[in-house]
């Protein structure tokens, strides 16, 4: 019998560990804010209605995603007592028509959203607040972008209760990268699919014969490990049809 091989490429990133900024006091200056952590996120393609994060779970995708949370933990900066802390949006440069949103817990659509190219106003100052002690902190924030590229976000720790100066700018790179080509030919009576994979990323291989119904199933249940290097997966052809997507994660 004729076999007719039909495949496709969805790609989700699914934030099983994200960073956290922390937000504390300027060690040089006890009466000023700081901010202390990760100065790169990798934002990953989520497809729309594709899972991200189960702390995300009305997430809808169709965009670029990073879980990562602004907390007070005490780590490498000390606690500022009394402080209602905010983070402000300073400014985002990124790809032409490009823009970087907000999510909230749970939330199904962005807090706010500026374009590449946005810098703050006096009148236009878009702020999400701060987890407090560290331990018990809720998890969920998310941000999004909606065009592959870099995009460098500017954000500023201000205290509402005005007990503290405002931090210094603090600048993270927020990276979209499209989803690695998957590719299939056949060979030796089996289908080959393959992909180049990428360093320190998690990848899992997915088929199922209808797209409009059924589950996706595991082509096999050990998750391959990124190395930067050309992977391959060989299939016996024993559907009339098939189709395959690509599961990533960091």
């Amino acid at each position: 019998m004729k076999k007719i091989l039909s495949f496709t490429l969805w790609l989700t990133g699914a934030a099983l560990a994200h960073d956290h900024v922390e937000v504390g006091l300027l060690p040089t200056n006890p009466h000023q804010l700081a901010l202390d952590g990760p100065e790169f996120q990798l934002a990953l393609y989520v497809p729309t209605g594709e899972f991200f994060s189960g702390y995300t779970p009305s997430f809808p995708g169709g965009c670029f995603a990073s879980e990562l949370t602004f907390t007070t933990e005490n780590n490498n900066l000390e606690v500022p007592e009394g402080a209602d802390p905010v983070i402000e949006l300073v400014s985002v440069t990124g790809p032409t028509g490009g823009s970087f949103s907000f999510w909230e817990v749970s939330a199904s659509s962005p807090t706010w959203t500026r374009p590449a190219g946005w810098t703050q106003t006096v009148t236009n100052r878009p702020f999400f607040p701060v987890i407090l002690n560290g331990d018990n902190h809720a998890h969920g924030r998310a941000f999004s972008v909606d065009r592959p590229g870099e995009y460098q976000v500017t954000f500023r720790a201000v205290d509402r209760n005005a007990q503290f100066q405002n931090s210094l700018d603090y600048t993270i790179a927020f990276r979209a990268e499209v989803p690695p080509p998957l590719s299939i030919r056949l060979a030796s009576g089996q289908a080959i699919i393959s992909f180049t994979s990428r360093t320190n990323l998690t990848y899992e291989l997915q088929t199922r014969t209808n797209l409009s119904s059924g589950t996706w199933d595991l082509v096999s249940t050990a998750a391959i490990d990124g190395d930067g290097t050309v992977i391959e997966t060989p299939l016996p052809l024993s559907y009339p049809r098939a189709f395959f997507r690509l599961i990533e994660f960091k």
